[in-house]
């Protein structure tokens, strides 16, 4: 026998990793990692709450669009159905109130903004498209005057997409014509537009047997989605004439901007993938296996959104059952500077989010599928609940793998952990043992007794406090009992 020189193990720097051999496995990764992030490089801290604005604005009803308009009137909007209708409501002084005009609208229908000449245009698919000022009511905006834009032109031709780009207004998804992208006449000197719709528009893929899912400006193009294709329409230089980019993604939702490019799901292959200009990069490999374990049913309804700062980008993805457990409101959260993974599960889905300028600063805010609008990454609980936590880290070997160790005493480093529970699982065993309970900045454990050829830790618990930031185990006392037969 002999003992084992002090080890650390105290650096957390790759986040969450599934499906790689623990021999493969990044030192600094772990396999499960539950409500925890990774920005503080090298450390494990709990990730905050999400506080509520106002009150709830329709129980039991999932947020169908979330938009901040910015301009002269900015304001928040956010829409969920009554059971008998959709309504379109506005954050005012503190109550959430119905916008006149944008009542009573076809229930359960997801609806799309965009933002221009300083209104804010709604679409849903089925009724008719209106503009909203941030003040007043809402209309079609009739006229020559400056910034009226003559939706009227398009009531014949509903679509359920919008943007805005390169001085037009752009729309899409029309069931009649679900390959045809809309496009208003150039906004005038006054400014206003104006729309033609039997003329002003351009079929994209055709022939290509997948209709148009999503909208979005990026540099110099307006990419124009499929489910399994992604087109860039540059205007009057035209359009991809055949599907160069074979990544598509089934909704709007799931099409988020952040700091370094345009990132959405696709569900055919199934990933999320970051476009910068030229062929789409995968990027969820590190949770390939939660994104396979989406249902099928569930695609069309994974949604994206940033945080304030533009560095993460978050993935709803609802339930999902990976290695045999269950997870609920799953959010993948992806650190573009640090290119780490991490998952969060809620008391309910997240199903928009949109940074908003909440007059002291920029915050992320999302519509949940309770009728709730909450502020992201703010407060200590999720609007009242406690965060459960729990991080597993990658099995430890203090020697040759046929070699056995016994782990006799050993520390776990944390600030503000207290209430957090430590086990632990050897070899190929399923069973978790007790090692104790975190009650300060280091707690050390006598008398572990941790023997085996391998070891890792379970770190878990339910937070209501300051979010703890746990820095690590070190190995103080461990005996190496050679090669047992």
């Amino acid at each position: 026998m002999a003992k084992k020189d002090l080890q650390s193990m105290r650096q957390f720097l790759n986040g969450r990793i599934g499906r790689v051999s623990n021999f493969l496995l990044p030192e600094g990764a772990v396999t499960t990692a539950k409500n925890v992030h990774f920005d503080e490089l090298g450390q494990v801290k709990l990730r905050p709450g999400t506080t509520l604005i106002n009150a709830q604005v329709s129980d039991n009803y999932a947020c169908l669009g979330l938009h901040y308009l910015k301009g002269t009137n900015s304001q928040l909007l956010a829409v969920f159905s009554d059971g008998t209708n959709s309504d379109v409501y506005y954050n005012a002084a503190g109550t959430w109130t119905k916008i006149t005009g944008l009542t009573d609208q076809t229930k359960d229908l997801k609806t799309r903004f965009t933002t221009f000449l300083d209104q804010a245009i709604v679409v849903n698919g089925t009724d008719i498209a209106e503009a909203w000022f941030g003040t007043g009511t809402a209309d079609q905006s009739i006229g020559t005057l400056a910034n009226d834009l003559n939706l009227d032109d398009m009531d014949s031709y509903k679509c359920s997409l919008v943007e805005a780009f390169k001085a037009r207004v752009y729309m899409a998804g029309n069931t009649t014509t679900p390959d045809r992208l809309f496009f208003s006449k150039v906004a005038s000197s006054t400014p206003h537009i104006t729309w033609t719709p039997t003329t002003d528009w351009v079929d994209i893929g055709s022939r290509d047997g997948s209709n148009i899912t999503a909208l979005k400006r990026y540099a110099y193009d307006l990419l124009v989605f499929k489910k399994e294709f992604l087109y860039r329409y540059r205007g009057s230089a035209g359009v991809d004439p055949e599907p160069l980019i074979n990544i598509g993604t089934p909704s709007q939702e799931a099409v988020v901007e952040g700091k370094k490019g345009i990132y959405y799901f696709s569900s055919d292959p199934v990933g999320i993938y970051v476009y910068t200009g030229g062929q789409p990069v995968e990027i969820s490999r590190a949770v390939s296996d939660f994104l396979e374990a989406i249902p099928s049913t569930y695609f069309a309804t994974v949604n994206g959104f940033t945080e304030a700062d533009g560095d993460h980008i978050c993935f709803n993805i609802g339930d999902v059952t990976v290695g045999g457990v269950s997870w609920t409101n799953v959010v993948l959260r992806y650190t573009i500077s640090s290119q780490v993974w991490t998952v969060y599960s809620y008391p309910n889905e997240l199903r928009r989010g949109v940074i908003w300028d909440n007059a002291t600063n920029n915050v992320a805010v999302v519509g949940d599928s309770d009728g709730n609008i909450m502020t992201y990454n703010s407060g200590l609980t999720d609007n009242g609940t406690a965060i459960s936590y729990e991080l597993i880290t990658r099995y430890y070997e203090l020697g040759a793998l046929s070699e056995t160790n016994v782990i006799n005493k050993m520390s776990a480093i944390s600030s503000k952990a207290q209430g957090g529970f430590l086990k632990f699982q050897i070899d190929d065993s399923e069973d978790w043992k007790n090692v104790g309970q975190l009650k300060k900045f280091v707690t050390i454990f006598k008398n572990t007794n941790i023997k085996g050829h391998r070891c890792r830790f379970k770190l878990l618990g339910d937070s209501t406090a300051t979010p703890f930031l746990f820095e690590g185990l070190e190995f103080l006392e461990a005996t190496n009992l050679g090669f047992i037969e």
